[in-house]
Order: C-alpha cells, then structure tokens, then sequence
C-alpha cells in the first residue's frame, strides 16, 4: 500500500525548488548565520529545500530555528523521510516540513522542472503543489 504525504508543520508559500540528492546535516550544511548551503553558497531563503532525509546531532534543530529567527531559513523542506530533530526545527522555526514518503521521487520530478513552486501544506496530509515557469 502507497504512503502519500505526511504534512508534519503546515504553511502556504512559494520558492524556487532546491533539490539536493544527498541527505543533510542541519548542523554540517547549513550556514545559520549567513543563510547558505555550506560549501555551495546557494542562498536558503526564498528556497523550497528538497532532500531524501537529514542526518546528524540534535543540534541541527537549533540551526534550522536560527535560520527562521533571522528570516534567512527555506520557505519549506520537503523530504523522503523526516526524523525528529528535522520535525522539531521547522515546527520551532514555523518552517512548512511534509514527508513525502512514497512520493518522493515523483514530487521530486515535478519539483525540478518549477521555476518556482507555490505550495499549500496543511495537516495531516493536504499538499498542493503549483509550478510556474521553468529553471
């Protein structure tokens, strides 16, 4: 049996698709203070980050706080599967998070051909997604 999308924090909003095909370390790839992918210097905000599932410390929940108290954090993360420290950093922060679980691939595809991504996630598993334009 199929699992659809999970909305784990709900939102409204709009950002142009970062799709990574690796997992990340909030802590490790995420420059807080400056608002960046660590080591690609891809800015965060305005961004609907795209990601099979995060790994590290708990800390990583703080970093994604940080990113949403300075207005600099992804305006959602959609991923593969989430895990607690993921789940608790968007809800602190106010950061749309669905888990995408057996839809993954398929979002992920769609994702990759919006120039930008208007979504509207609402628990527990309303998802809708509208692209306009191309990369």
């Amino acid at each position: 049996m199929a699992r659809g999308p999970r909305v784990l924090v709900g939102g409204e909003g709009a950002g142009t698709p970062l799709i990574l095909g690796r997992p990340i370390s909030p802590l490790g790839d995420l420059d807080h203070e400056r608002g960046v992918l660590r080591g690609e210097g891809i800015e965060l905000k305005g961004k609907v980050l795209v990601f099979p599932y995060a790994v590290g410390s708990s800390v990583g929940s703080y970093v994604l706080y940080s990113l949403a108290a300075k207005g600099l954090s992804p305006s959602a993360i959609f991923v593969e599967k989430a895990d607690i420290t993921l789940a608790s950093g968007c809800a602190l922060g106010g950061i749309p998070l669905v888990e995408l679980r057996d839809e993954y691939g398929r979002v992920k595809d769609r994702l990759s051909a919006c120039g930008l991504a208007r979504f509207s996630a609402r628990p527990p598993d309303h998802l809708s997604i509208a692209c306009e334009g191309t990369p």
